[in-house]
């Protein structure tokens, strides 16, 4: 899986948009309408005007040669993944000294790291959702489910390598760079001083798979040239500040940053048409709000 979440994570520019949007009530005969075009024009449909709920579905094609080829990708990433391995220990020893040294960074870092709770995503594209049931903003509803959906995948995603590997986090740790359990990591270490499993599923990192997959969801939505920097350089602060917290090592925080971006690729080119499996989360018109979370076959 890191791997194939590799693959998308240079792809983040340069894409064209197709939006479609299909109503929630197509077994009662609603057709569908599909308009192509700039994110952020505005679609307006004429299906019946009786129908309650709508889903908008994204899907992204590259328009331009990517700067790397997939091989190149998992190359460097594995490259870079394998090189914060070798230095995890000293690098997380430096970052967590300059925070204890910092009455500034010991109070501000754990409130920017909430940021990567699955909470605060929640609430953000929460926010998209209302801001286009008050407004009517088509590119804000774009953005609420494309969020919602690529969090859903970062999520899962990460709980099953999480499980998976079984990695000390630094607050836990027993030997440089924390020990790998594998998934009986939990029963391991139940001597060791906690009860929860959570202090051995280090690897990768949960919150910063979050805020990098609402980071790149924002950065393909909105366009404008500004909007990468501040989105992705938010995202990274969280990340450095899990390391902070002594809840992770570089390297959990890269291949989470990959798995949040990788998500956010793989969802936005996910086939939907009526023959392939496809993920819909979020309903919301002018009469009704809500979401729902369904795979068609």
């Amino acid at each position: 899986m890191i791997l194939l979440l590799t693959c998308w994570l240079i792809l983040s520019t340069n894409h064209s948009t197709t939006l479609n949007r299909s109503s929630s009530a197509e077994a009662a005969g609603i057709k569908s309408v599909s308009v192509s075009g700039d994110t952020k024009g505005k679609a307006s449909a004429t299906a019946d005007k009786t129908q309650t709920a709508r889903v908008r579905s994204i899907v992204f094609v590259p328009t331009k040669k990517p700067l790397f080829t997939p091989a190149e990708m998992i190359g460097g990433g594995l490259a870079i993944t394998y090189g914060l391995f070798e230095t995890d220990d000293e690098v997380y020893e430096k970052l967590h000294g300059i925070r204890m040294r910092s009455a500034v960074l010991s109070t501000v870092s754990p409130v920017v790291s909430m940021m990567g709770l699955g909470t605060f995503s929640v609430a953000l594209f929460g926010g998209f959702y209302a801001y286009h049931y008050v407004t009517g903003d088509e590119t804000s509803l774009q953005a609420a489910n494309l969020g919602m959906e690529t969090f859903v995948f970062s999520g899962i995603s990460t709980q099953i390598l999480k499980n998976m590997f079984g990695r000390e986090r630094p607050s836990m740790r027993t030997k440089e760079g924390g020990r790998w359990s594998g998934p009986l990591s939990y029963f391991e270490h139940r001597d060791k001083g906690s009860k929860s499993i959570a202090s051995y599923d280090a690897f990768p990192s949960g919150h910063t798979a979050t805020i990098f997959a609402a980071a790149s969801t924002i950065a393909d939505t909105y366009h404008e040239s500004w909007v990468p920097y501040v989105a992705y350089g938010t995202a990274t602060i969280v990340g450095i500040s899990r390391v902070m917290e002594s809840a992770h090592w570089p390297s959990d925080v890269f291949v989470g940053a990959i798995i949040g971006i990788g998500s956010t690729k793989i969802v936005e080119n996910l086939p939907f048409n009526e023959h392939r499996a496809r993920i819909r989360l979020g309903v919301v018109d002018k009469n009704s709000v809500g979401a729902t979370l369904s795979m068609d076959f």
